[in-house]
């Protein structure tokens, strides 16, 4: 299981055909900072949804941008975010 760890917009670097190259199954995506648009974008967050990914994005980073929720995605707090990271997948990849 791997868990990438996204940080820039679908605007400046799509990183979902590497993510395929690397992916492990039953594997998840944390978005942070500009990242948090893979979300917002529904045909961004439809596809990776539809690839099968657990899609995770940093609650202070949605607020930040103006969004109060997002469809699909589950908001995680820093802890949750370490405990994703240490516990739950076995490798993690930021792009």
């Amino acid at each position: 299981m791997v868990l990438f760890i996204l940080l820039k917009s679908p605007f400046e670097c799509n990183a979902i055909e590497l993510m395929e190259r690397l992916r492990d199954g039953n594997d998840g995506v944390l978005l942070a900072e500009d990242a948090i648009y893979y979300a917002t974008v529904s045909k961004v967050r439809d596809e990776l949804l539809k690839k099968g990914y657990k899609i995770y994005a940093m609650q202070d980073d949605v607020l930040a941008r103006g969004f109060d929720s997002i469809e699909n995605v589950e908001l995680i707090d820093y802890e949750t975010a370490v405990d994703l990271i240490m516990e739950k997948y076995s490798k993690v990849i930021s792009l």
